[in-house]
């Protein structure tokens, strides 16, 4: 698989991991704690496997494309990313079964907030850098593949 179509299944994934846990957030009471873990779990693996995953197959390759305008905007996309991990696992850190449980509707506000930031930020990736590595991949420039999926 390439690696281009890796991102774009990571971030159809993704949309489905946000909507799941937006629809929990809009009720009055917390589902079950097993529940909510498995789909915060589903949410950080999978999250943390596609940073890695930019890093490496998207931000670099861009970055040193050798094209001046991809490069710039590349970078650009990734200075601005160096909030969004760090908030990420803050947000992890502070929203434990026990925190969530005692304080549902601020960890419900909270979670609406990373939510429209991710989604916000995958929308913004899908429109501007990933055309620009698919630019890449048909001139050329990139022929790297992942592995197939087991």
């Amino acid at each position: 698989m390439s690696e281009l179509a890796r991102l774009r299944e990571d971030h159809a994934k993704l949309v489905r991991i946000f909507l799941g846990l937006g629809r929990i957030i809009q009720h009055r009471e917390p589902p079950s704690q097993l529940q909510l873990f498995e789909l915060r779990q589903e949410l950080m693996s999978t999250l943390i496997g596609h940073l890695k995953l930019e890093e490496w197959a998207l931000y670099s390759r861009l970055i040193d494309s050798g094209d001046q305008e991809i490069s710039a905007r590349a970078q650009a996309f990734k200075d601005e990313m160096g909030d969004l991990a760090p908030s990420f696992i803050a947000y992890c850190e502070k929203w434990t079964a026990v925190s969530i449980a005692s304080d549902w509707v601020s960890y419900c506000s909270d979670t609406r907030r990373l939510l429209d930031a991710l989604t916000d930020r995958l929308t913004r990736e899908n429109r501007e850098l990933l055309p620009l590595l698919e630019r890449l991949e048909k001139r050329g420039l990139t022929d790297r593949h992942l592995p197939s999926a087991a």
